[in-house]
């Protein structure tokens, strides 16, 4: 009985060990902290007799995030001039009215998830990329109009685009379709807010590019994803539910042949571009059963592939390079 123990015991540690998440590093020793700054809670206690209080406090609070909040996002201009009170005002008071300042409080009250989700990928951020800044960390509410923002030194997570299932009927209201209902749930914002920081680190600059060279790029993006979040599930990362992602896992050498055949790889036609890398409900050319993005997945296997045959590579080497070709040589990639 004992050998029988032992033998079983040594298969389950075989198995166990082949299925080792890469990705997982050990972080334990990187010591970050993120202030999470919630001007979403800030805003909604904007009193317009007490107009000069609340916007000096949030220019000494917010800083830069501010002036994005209203120029980029709110677009209500600078704060000293005659009409900006009353904009803000007009904004606050009719969102107060639909209770969504209730509504994101009852749902973020307890931040400690969100928290401790930024908290790991940052350290992940700082293990791969020691000389960047970690940035600060700002929550917002856009009327359903933003998911994130960024700049230099900081991001911004547009809660009301996370308010999960029970609020789903708001996004109904607001023109957002189902699928992209699907993905606005407080667990994507950690995965959403560090794509949001790899673009923003590593932007992409081609404006004659071609499919492959777009599938190599956002294949990078989410191998950096895996790289930050190695925990998260993959279907979160890859925002497709579970049949989507057997469909892809499994329709590999398919996408592969289908662009191949089609000679769609150096194409840089941008509606053909789309149909495999643009955000949809499936990807057109194959059946309404099929992954959307099944372009982007096949440009992440190539990456992957040519980071595990290329080991000297560092993440930071990855994604600087924009070389496609090459990657996709030195990949040796075969579905």
């Amino acid at each position: 009985m004992n050998k029988i123990f032992i033998i079983l015991a040594s298969t389950f540690l075989i198995i166990t060990s082949c299925k080792q998440n890469k990705f997982d590093i050990d972080t334990s020793d990187i010591d970050i902290t993120l202030k999470i700054n919630r001007f979403d809670v800030d805003m909604f206690k904007f009193n317009a007799d007490s107009s000069e209080y609340y916007i000096q406090h949030y220019k000494n609070t917010y800083g830069e995030f501010y002036n994005l909040i209203n120029y980029k996002i709110l677009q209500f201009g600078d704060p000293n001039s005659p009409k900006y009170v009353q904009e803000l005002s007009m904004f606050v008071e009719y969102w107060k009215l639909q209770e969504m300042d209730k509504t994101v409080q009852s749902e973020f009250s307890d931040f400690s998830y969100v928290e401790n989700d930024l908290t790991q990928a940052f350290k992940h951020y700082n293990y791969y990329f020691p000389d960047k800044y970690i940035p600060k960390i700002y929550t917002f509410y856009s009327a359903f109009g933003y998911s994130m923002m960024t700049s230099d030194s900081l991001i911004g997570i547009g809660l009301d685009k996370y308010l999960g299932p029970k609020h789903f009927g708001l996004y109904d209201k607001a023109g957002w379709s189902k699928y992209q209902q699907k993905r606005m749930t407080k667990e994507m914002i950690a995965i959403d807010a560090l794509k949001a920081q790899a673009v923003a680190d590593f932007p992409y600059v081609q404006n004659k590019a071609t499919l492959l060279e777009n599938m190599i790029y956002e294949g990078k993006l989410h191998y950096y994803i895996n790289c930050m979040l190695p925990n998260k599930e993959d279907s979160l990362k890859w925002r497709y539910t579970t049949k989507q992602m057997k469909w892809a896992e499994g329709n590999q050498n398919n996408i592969w042949s289908y662009l191949a055949e089609n000679k769609l790889l150096f194409t840089t036609d941008k509606l053909e571009i789309k149909k495999f890398v643009g955000d949809a409900p499936f990807t057109n050319p194959f059946s309404n059963k099929s992954a959307p993005r099944a372009g982007t997945y096949v440009g992440y296997k190539i990456v992957e592939a040519y980071m595990d045959n290329n080991p000297n590579i560092s993440l930071n080497d990855l994604m600087l390079n924009t070389d496609s070709r090459k990657i996709l040589t030195l990949s040796k990639y075969n579905p």
